[in-house]
């Protein structure tokens, strides 16, 4: 049944597009937490991974940072203080306002994510192989198209 069916609409029946979008984020974040965790970083398993893909190259201030996660500072503190411990992130003065501190990926955080790429991109061939390169296609524009619709979206781009 989709959202659109008149029928059986009881609690629980109903399924639509958020459903199987969830569903779908769900195999592939299984999937790249298993590559990484076969490459030997253990910490994507763990909430602290959370916080990386709103890093970007330039790193983020730790209060944008607050925002696009949509969690309480004290938890993204605690997020970042476990990535710090770990040696995956540092916080550096914000040049621009020096009671504001910059999140940015170290040498070693960054080695981590070049292995992440890989195993992202292994994992696209997957898809595009199950799909077929059309059908990927068209679904990567798809989804692309549904996320840029939402100005209000607060996440990674």
């Amino acid at each position: 049944m989709h959202v659109t069916d008149d029928k059986n609409t009881e609690f629980g029946a109903l399924d639509h597009i958020g459903w199987r979008l969830w569903q779908a984020a769900q195999v592939w974040k299984i999937r790249f937490t298993e590559g990484m965790l076969a490459e030997g970083y253990g910490w994507y398993a763990e909430a602290r991974s959370s916080v990386v893909p709103y890093i970007g190259p330039d790193g983020i201030r730790q209060s944008e940072l607050v925002r696009r996660m949509g969690l309480t500072k004290q938890a993204v503190q605690q997020l970042v203080d476990d990535l710090v411990k770990a040696g995956i992130v540092e916080r550096i003065p914000d040049p621009d306002d020096r009671r504001g501190k910059i999140v940015r990926f170290t040498s070693a955080g960054i080695a981590a994510q070049r292995d992440a790429d890989k195993i992202k991109v292994r994992i696209e061939t997957e898809m595009r192989e199950t799909l077929g390169a059309e059908d990927f296609d068209r679904l990567y524009a798809l989804l692309r198209r549904l996320i840029d619709a939402d100005e209000s979206n607060p996440g990674p781009r």
